[in-house]
């Protein structure tokens, strides 16, 4: 090694002074190139991620959890309307149906955006299978218009299996898959940065060493202090380093706060949104089905505790207002959904919509209990009103209030998120047409500063 070094030095010191000229300038070309090659790549991988996340993968994301959001609010207010005898629940049977229209259209949505190949047939299975529940629902109308109770159960029940065991689990496979390959390009994209960043840096310095050592030589060779070509192309590849350096980790920490900040918000507060949605609908089941109502009573728990379970002694209210009354992360004992929430806060006003969000379902699950103890008292149209009621202190009520704090809380977070989309572009927006610039700019100085002097030899 040391011998090949010896050799190099030997032979580099055999060259002319107008040689050594020359390679420094092709020296400075390459190393040029280098950085411009870097840059372009690492700029497009950028973009590359911050296209997946914000506006391929993020969209469905969302898209599936708001087909489980309408499935299940959709089969919650045909639970409603069987409740009562037929054509006295109007409110519920509008809502069904816009919630109809909405499903149809959002499932044409997302068969219209299909980006991985599992989709094709998760999409295909939900209309299929929708078709069926939509003919189920039909059927149980024919049975409630004539007071044939029984022909409502038995149908609704199977309209129940196809929303609870096909539907909504095809909803969140839509929705799973979507969120792994989003995970998946997110890591690989993070890599792929810093990798690009490194990169231009380590490319950067090469050229700027470059022109350091040939401003050095020009001093101690030929008695030239200063050649302002070659600072002026040494102050440029400086100042690019800087300005790449910086757009490289302002897109990254942008694809982070889309990501790790605002879209894991929105996933966390969206599945809680559609637990809800469900739960609410087993809670009308307790009251419509009451052969099964130990069964619906469990399903309502089990899901209550997805969005929030806590330790002894703690219930909603306790906990929001902890949440409410310091800064802090997490409250020991209290797990879910809406706490996974709680523990990412980032944005103004997310606190404070959070805290909401979680007071009004403690509203609404207390006024669950009530209607289930009315039940239980053998107050069945008690509770039914209750159960079905839309004005202050019922049911309907209630949970309309926690979704109205549960979709200030998206809206906060989606605003975050399609902000650092947004401002992700822009810090990569035009690179490639000013590394082009740069990189010439600086081959062209260097050929400007070094070929007076390379002509006074040549004289």
């Amino acid at each position: 090694m040391t011998n090949t070094i010896s050799l190099s030095s030997k032979a580099i010191t055999k060259l002319t002074t107008p040689q050594l000229l020359k390679g420094g300038l092709y020296l400075t070309w390459g190393a040029s190139f280098l950085v411009l090659i870097a840059t372009i790549s690492g700029v497009q991988s950028a973009r590359h991620a911050i296209k997946t996340v914000g506006k391929d993968s993020a969209p469905s994301i969302i898209s599936a959890q708001r087909i489980k959001d309408s499935l299940a609010d959709m089969d919650a207010n045909a639970a409603n309307e069987f409740l009562v005898p037929s054509g006295q629940n109007p409110e519920a049977v509008k809502s069904y149906e816009e919630r109809r229209q909405k499903v149809n259209r959002m499932m044409l949505d997302a068969a219209k955006n299909i980006t991985y190949d599992e989709e094709d047939k998760i999409i295909l299975t939900l209309q299929v299978k929708l078709g069926e529940y939509l003919t189920k629902i039909q059927q149980v109308r024919d049975f409630h218009a004539r007071n044939d109770k029984n022909g409502v159960l038995v149908h609704y029940r199977e309209a129940a299996d196809l929303i609870d065991n096909t539907l909504l689990p095809a909803a969140d496979k839509l929705n799973e898959v979507n969120w792994k390959a989003l995970d998946r390009t997110y890591g690989d994209e993070q890599f792929a940065s810093a990798r690009s960043l490194f990169l231009v840096v380590i490319s950067s310095f090469l050229l700027i060493s470059i022109l350091v050592a040939i401003q050095l030589f020009l001093s101690n060779r030929m008695r030239r202090t200063l050649n302002p070509m070659l600072l002026a192309a040494t102050a440029i590849a400086i100042l690019f380093l800087g300005y790449t350096t910086r757009a490289f980790l302002s897109a990254s920490n942008n694809l982070k706060v889309a990501k790790e900040d605002g879209l894991q918000s929105i996933q966390d507060l969206r599945k809680a949104r559609s637990i809800a949605y469900s739960a609410n609908g087993d809670e009308s089941r307790y009251l419509l089905d009451t052969a099964l109502a130990a069964k619906h009573e469990q399903a309502y728990s089990k899901k209550v505790s997805q969005l929030a379970t806590f330790a002894q002694g703690q219930d909603f209210q306790t906990v929001a207002t902890s949440f409410a009354q310091s800064q802090v992360k997490e409250v020991n004992g209290f797990t879910g959904y809406l706490a996974d929430e709680l523990k990412n806060i980032t944005f103004d006003g997310e606190r404070e919509a959070a805290v909401d969000t979680l007071s009004n379902f403690g509203q609404y699950y207390a006024i669950d209990q009530q209607i289930r103890q009315l039940q239980r008292s053998g107050k069945y149209a008690e509770a039914i009103a209750l159960c079905v009621g839309n004005k202050p202190g019922q049911s309907n009520w209630a949970f309309a209030q926690f979704l109205q704090a549960n979709q200030n809380t998206i809206d906060i977070n989606q605003k975050a998120f399609d902000e650092a989309v947004d401002q992700g572009f822009k810090d990569v927006d035009g690179f490639e047409v000013v590394t082009l610039v740069v990189a010439v700019a600086i081959a062209l100085l260097t050929l400007f500063g070094l070929l007076p002097r390379i002509k006074e030899y040549s004289a």
